[in-house]
């Protein structure tokens, strides 16, 4: 059984502290949302940047604003004396900026130690999530709550928060807050003074090659390091999690549940839809009431957490309540993208069974509270890795829309698997309202107008390039009116 163990002198080889401000920092692969997310706080910090990515986005654009060197496409001379270089698991050692970095004996940086370095550079008190599904919702929260109380964190989100603007900062008050990733092992890199688990479910298969396992072994090792004073707050309502908490050596645990009264925080729902809403216990003692911008049960444990974090930092219950209230979600999480044929596109990032199954609930019960309108879902599978492995899982995802559609699978530069194909789920999804669209995006789009009808939530799901489907669906009835 493989795993990344990081011995404790190798978890803290990279730090800021020799590096002086005005050092550059080049990244492979900027335009990404975490990588992007860590340059800008270098950017803001007092550092500069240079990076590359295939093709140019809206986050390539910034840095270019902000007079970074920005190149488009990878080769060896985009390379112009950086301090380091910083790359993500997904760049492979045939990268040409990657070969040039180690040939000329320049520090190749993993993103999570940089994450590390910014975490314990800047003498601020760190709070890491992490879990499977609900991380950068709940970290974007946490981020909203301290930013609207004047606290100026710092933050690191894989996803971009609307109403401020951005999917990171670098702020002058006393907390750091970031999403940390699971996916790939690197989590060993990170030891917060407060961590948050959401949820432990078996996904990334490429990396967790040897199961649930792998990952709780992984998770196990991750909060087993961390220092004895620091607080682990976990979701109780999870399986995963629980076995999280037999398998751990640490004896202390902050525990938060939408279901059972006993834990150290605990949400009565009141309602999940149109809003969430509900009540806050700690032990027994009752809190108040909070009223969330965003819908589902989901969401509710997810504002739970950020809650509880926000209590163990001291904050005051009424303003993380007022905070909250104003939280409208990530973007990609459910994020309506506009109307057209008077039918509303949502777009979500959901690309596991258990995410597809949760956002297709809650559209339901919208769909249901408003009592006219289907709930259309639009799905792309994403990697054929990840489709082969929760085939049966998916299958069981959809029972709760009206239409399902299923678009090619986005490959994420994976090779076709032999059986594995959306037409072929498609025939066996036991749904009446299934089919299978072959094609581009467009094709979709011009597939779903003709469907989609007033009144009609239509969801577009899958961490590929189907997040684009909203918008061009938009632009063709535009065209046509």
């Amino acid at each position: 059984m493989k795993h990344i163990t990081l011995r404790e002198p190798e978890k803290d080889k990279f730090s800021l502290k020799n590096i002086p401000p005005g050092s550059k920092f080049h990244f492979i692969g900027l335009g990404g949302i975490g990588m992007s997310a860590l340059a800008r706080i270098l950017l803001q910090s007092g550092y500069k940047i240079s990076g590359s990515d295939l093709n140019k986005n809206h986050l390539l654009e910034y840095f270019e604003k902000q007079g970074s060197e920005i190149y488009t496409g990878h080769c060896a001379e985009n390379l112009n004396n950086p301090c380091a270089v910083i790359k993500s698991s997904a760049i492979k050692e045939d990268n040409p900026e990657f070969k040039k970095a180690l040939e000329n004996n320049i520090p190749v940086i993993h993103r999570a130690e940089l994450l590390n370095a910014l975490m314990t550079g800047f003498n601020q008190k760190s709070i890491g999530i992490t879990g499977t599904h609900g991380k950068t919702t709940t970290t974007g929260m946490i981020a909203t709550i301290f930013h609207k109380t004047a606290q100026q964190p710092s933050f690191a989100i894989g996803g971009e928060i609307p109403q401020l603007g951005t999917n990171s900062a670098f702020g002058r008050g006393g907390y750091f807050i970031s999403e940390l990733d699971e996916s790939d092992g690197t989590i060993e890199f990170y030891s917060p003074d407060i961590s948050i688990i959401t949820n432990l479910e078996l996904e990334h298969t490429d990396h967790y090659k040897d199961g649930f396992e792998q990952l709780l072994l992984t998770m196990s090792r991750f909060i087993d390091q961390s220092p004895a004073q620091a607080k682990i707050i976990i979701n109780i309502d999870d399986p995963g999690n629980n076995k999280l908490i037999e398998r751990s050596k640490r004896n202390k645990f902050i525990t938060y549940s939408i279901e059972s009264n006993d834990a150290d925080y605990f949400a009565e729902i009141i309602e999940t839809v149109p809003e969430g809403k509900f009540k806050v216990y700690k032990k027994t003692c009752f809190l108040g009431e909070v009223k969330l911008g965003v819908a589902g049960r989901h969401n509710i444990s997810n504002a739970l957490a950020a809650i509880a974090a926000s209590l163990e930092c001291n904050l005051q219950f009424e303003d993380i309540s007022l905070a909250l209230s104003g939280f409208t979600g990530m973007k990609k999480r459910f994020q309506t993208v506009g109307f057209a044929n008077n039918a509303r596109l949502i777009d979500d990032y959901a690309h596991h069974p258990t995410e597809i199954k949760a956002t297709i609930n809650t559209t339901r019960n919208i769909a249901d509270l408003r009592g006219k309108g289907r709930v259309i879902a639009v799905f792309q599978p994403h990697k054929y890795t990840r489709f082969e492995k929760f085939w049966n899982e998916f299958l069981q995802s959809f029972d709760e829309a009206d239409l399902v559609c299923i678009c090619d699978i986005y490959s994420a530069e994976e090779s076709p698997i032999q059986g594995v194909s959306s037409e072929e789920f498609s025939k066996q999804l036991n749904h009446s309202g299934s089919y299978y669209i072959k094609g581009s995006l467009d094709r979709v789009a011009e597939e779903l107008i003709k469907e989609i009808r007033a009144d009609d939530m239509v969801l577009t799901m899958g961490a590929g390039n189907i997040t684009k489907l909203g918008g061009i669906i938009i632009d063709k009835v535009n065209k046509k009116a």
